[in-house]
């Protein structure tokens, strides 16, 4: 029988390292359930600090981090940079507002997930995904990213209506 190939550090080339960082520690674990299913994630860590977490991810290099933006820090922006320097980092967020959203992804993400828009099927396919370097967005952050991109013009449907069709503002 043949032997499964292995990376340089000796780990399975196809598990992805997950770190956690998430001010509640019920959610949090609850993120770890949902991941730690099969044998393709596997969830090195969990933290509620942004210090904590950037000192786990300089010793335990996972491969993605899923940071909700929540999480208490002096600078959220300089601590996802930080992040984002060592790993591939998804965001998840319960904003809604197309400017936050945005504002959000200008920080260097890979991944933004809205909590309520996503299954857990979805929550390991990012993650999945953004460990071979592809990005995933909730469908509400896709949303966001095309209102910026045709520079924040409200779609015909919210003149006529006066509501945005996808419940945007």
């Amino acid at each position: 029988m043949r032997e499964q190939p292995r990376s340089d550090t000796g780990r399975d080339p196809k598990l992805v390292t997950a770190l956690i960082v998430h001010p509640g520690r019920a959610e949090g674990a609850a993120l770890r359930a949902v991941l730690d299913v099969g044998e393709q994630i596997r969830v090195v860590a969990r933290t509620e600090d942004g210090g904590t977490a950037t000192t786990l991810t300089q010793r335990l290099r996972p491969a993605v981090i899923l940071l909700d933006d929540r999480i208490a820090t002096p600078d959220y922006r300089e601590l996802v940079r930080t992040l984002a320097r060592q790993s591939r980092v998804i965001i998840m967020t319960a904003a809604t507002e197309c400017t936050t959203i945005t504002a959000l992804l200008r920080d260097p993400v890979r991944g933004c997930l809205v909590y309520g828009q996503f299954e857990a099927a979805d929550l390991r396919e990012a993650v999945r995904a953004v460990a071979a370097g592809l990005g995933w967005l909730s469908p509400v952050a896709v949303a966001a990213a095309s209102w910026q991109l045709r520079g924040r013009r409200r779609p015909v449907a919210t003149a006529l209506t006066g509501t945005d069709t996808i419940g945007l503002r």
